[in-house]
């Protein structure tokens, strides 16, 4: 465990919104914030049953359990129905090496936490037979191969048995946990198919809730004619009639043991003992009559959620929503109604770099944790920052936005359309409470206005590009993905058994918010900059460029060089296109990253270029890690106007008084930050800029020196040689 912060204690559920878990998370997030631990709730929004491509991508969510900010992870698995989801999670979680506890399951490898469900239905058996006299029984159950439909079987019958009451298969009927049980079985007793007993036990509520209301409509009386007792209590019991008289399985409890069990196992401190036995909750299903106090309970809550509901419904929100124009018509409407959340202190929309040109359906089985992701601040219990934030996916969240300090507990939900994952949201509370029904209906409009926000920048992006082709792209002219592998399979099948073929793959606009519809007429502009640049680079070099999605390019050579050929081809890939006018005012320093491989004609061209994707992903991992210190955005400014001006009289003492800051403290802190001394960047910006200047222009030496901030064209020479090991004009005229 990191001791320097708070354990961050992940917790990996389904539907997150409905009452069971609810419960559970309650009981964990009050164990927490008693244990002063912060919780990463992670969880899908629909929890289907059967598979169904559109939305299986909501489960990538899911992969997040891979950060390394998590110290320990909380399983509730029995909220996951699909099997094969089930199956990939388990997958996930062995790979790990911090503690895991599971509840609600019997996993070999596992610590597992179990309600014991055999004893909670005993009770209600007891209940029955010794506090209202009842000896004929009968228990609705779930699907007969489920364990726990037995174990409820085998609790009434164990009762049954010691009471030396009848019990028998007669008296089990087998459903699915769901209402149409209930209403299917209240058929067979109003229709004479089964007779009717003193008392029926439904194994959840939901079919209890079924069996109430078909029987409401008939001359049963409940429960003068028929007893009836649910398990697990949901709430809603106001909507149905009779109010039922239920069971609560202390799923609060549980969830509480859950997390005191990882914080023993994270700190060594003793396991608390925390009872998670449940009660019973009456109401008028049975003689016992209603007790206050639950009632009220659940009133609260359900006017709580009818009032959200209501705002939801007769607000204008879905209106306004799919009605902006750019990203931040977008963030700004998000924050107008982001009161129709209860309770949230905090809503950050956490969005790929590339969600705007996303299209790719990715496999739930493969994941990667190193993408640059952009974050928005909708609202905060801190000040809301108007710029957006940048971090790689498995950093969870931006430090900027979201503090070390401060307790928290956070929701992350997926954002996706059309299978596409587009990113997710963080719901943020700071104390312990999570959201319901009421967020998911926020949720969805926010996810269809953002699908139509997409749609209107790929309008925009096909009035900007009228030469469609299927083989190039529209604004630069370069292969696109389908044309550049086609044109790299073919270059593959002319090599020899031991010849490679060198790659390079060019990242850009690494950390830029491009997102805004406005913006689009300076991407496509940038677009061309940068193709402009890599096409110059591989004039006089016998290769060929490919863009394979936004700010992805590729450059591949159909000769052989050495690796020190590879190492100064990229380097003049990178100084030209970061110096490159637009690009240098419009993105800055440090937005490249670059890659180089090698192909055979036996290797998959998609597994070498994922590959490469992959090294640039932990590239910029690397670099996001740097750009959590509290002063980096301002540093940064400093040294891209270094870089795109290095000709002028920078005086670092100067900075300082701009800054504020002694000179010693401005020193140590700008090396902190990006690793090398402001001196000795600045003399690095002023060779960069010559190197720029010796490839695109035809100036003298004596000029370029000029221009670079040197006043001794010599001593120019000689630093430029002692750092690239070569004379300008030998850079300058190296073809390669």
């Amino acid at each position: 465990m990191n001791t320097n912060k708070r354990p961050l204690i992940g917790v990996l559920t389904a539907r997150a919104s409905e009452a069971e878990q609810r419960q559970l998370l309650k009981g964990i997030l009050s164990k927490a914030d008693e244990l002063d631990m912060d919780i990463a709730v992670f969880s899908n929004v629909y929890n289907i049953s059967e598979y169904y491509a559109d939305v299986e991508v909501e489960n990538k969510v899911y992969e997040l359990v891979h950060s390394e900010q998590l110290d320990g992870v909380i399983v509730t698995y029995e909220s996951l129905i699909y099997p094969d989801m089930q199956k990939s999670i388990c997958e996930h979680i062995k790979a790990l090496d911090i503690p895991v506890v599971m509840i609600d399951a019997k996993i070999e490898g596992f610590t597992c936490i179990n309600t014991d469900v055999k004893s909670d239905l005993r009770d209600i058996a007891r209940h029955l037979t010794d506090v209202h006299g009842i000896r004929d029984i009968d228990i609705l159950t779930g699907q007969e191969d489920l364990e726990t439909s037995q174990l409820r079987i085998e609790g009434v019958r164990e009762i049954m048995l010691e009471r030396g009451l009848p019990f028998s298969e007669e008296n089990v009927i087998y459903g699915n946990f769901w209402n149409t049980s209930g209403e299917d079985l209240a058929e067979d007793y109003i229709s004479g198919k089964r007779r009717i007993p003193q008392a029926v036990i439904c194994a959840n509520d939901y079919m209890a809730y079924g069996l109430l209301d078909k029987l409401f409509h008939y001359d049963i009386s409940i429960p003068d004619d028929l007893t009836v007792i649910g398990y697990e209590h949901i709430g809603e019991r106001i909507y149905h009639s009779p109010v039922l008289t239920t069971y609560q399985r202390n799923r609060a409890a549980i969830g509480a043991k859950a997390a005191a069990l990882i914080y023993s196992k994270l700190t060594g401190a003793p396991m608390q003992d925390i009872d998670t036995s449940g009660y019973m909750i009456p109401g008028y299903t049975c003689s016992c009559g209603m007790e206050k106090k639950y009632l009220l309970e659940e009133l609260v809550e359900i006017r709580q959620i009818k009032k959200y509901n209501d705002m939801n419904f007769c607000g204008t929100f879905e209106q306004q929503a799919v009605t902006c124009r750019s990203i931040s018509d977008y963030i700004q409407t998000l924050r107008n109604f982001s009161n129709m959340i209860r309770n949230v202190s905090g809503i950050y929309l956490c969005l790929y770099e590339d969600w705007c040109t996303r299209s790719h359906k990715a496999s739930i089985k493969d994941f990667s944790n190193n993408e640059p992701m952009i974050c928005y601040s909708i609202i905060s219990p801190d000040k809301v920052m108007d710029d957006p934030a940048f971090f790689t996916r498995g950093q969870l969240y931006p430090s900027e936005l979201i503090g070390a300090e401060d307790k928290k507990f956070l929701f992350f939900v997926p954002l996706f359309s059309e299978g596409k994952e587009l990113g997710h949201f963080i719901f943020r509370y700071t104390t312990p409470d999570t959201y319901d029904q009421a967020m998911i209906v926020w949720l969805k409009i926010t996810v269809n206005a953002l699908q139509v926000l997409r749609m209107k920048n790929d309008i925009n992006t096909l009035l900007e590009c009228t030469n469609l082709s299927e083989y190039h792209d529209t604004a630069t002219g370069l292969y696109n993905k389908q044309g550049f592998t086609n044109e790299l399979a073919n270059a593959c099948k002319k090599l020899g058994e031991n010849d490679k073929l060198p790659l390079i793959m060019v990242r850009t606009g690494i950390y830029s918010d491009d997102s805004r519809i406005d913006k689009k007429n300076l991407l496509v502009r940038l677009d061309i900059e940068i193709s402009d640049c890599l096409n110059q680079i591989t004039a006089n070099i016998k290769g060929f460029c490919g863009k394979l999605s936004d700010k992805l390019y590729v450059v591949a050579f159909e000769r052989q060089f050495t690796e020190e050929d590879i190492t100064l081809i990229m380097d003049k890939l990178e100084i030209i296109i970061s110096h490159s006018p637009l690009y240098i005012q419009e993105r800055g320093i440090d937005t490249i990253f670059m890659t180089s491989g090698l192909i055979s004609a036996e290797e998959n061209i998609d597994e070498c270029i994922s590959g490469l994707s992959e090294n640039i992903n932990l590239k910029i991992k690397q670099l996001s890690d740097k750009r959590h210190h509290a002063n980096y955005n301002d540093y940064l400014q400093v040294r891209n106007s270094m870089y795109r001006d290095p000709g002028n009289e920078w005086d670092a003492q100067k900075t300082c008084r701009d800054f504020r800051l002694s000179y010693g403290h401005f020193r140590a802190t700008y090396k902190d930050i990006f690793g090398i001394s402001f001196h000795q960047d600045l003399i690095m910006s002023r060779i960069a800029m010559a190197k720029y200047l010796l490839l695109t222009t035809t100036i003298g030496i004596p000029a370029i020196s000029f221009k670079c901030g040197y006043k001794d064209e010599k001593y120019f020479m000689r630093q430029f040689r002692q750092l690239t090991g070569i004379t300008p004009n030998s850079y300058r005229n190296s073809s390669l």
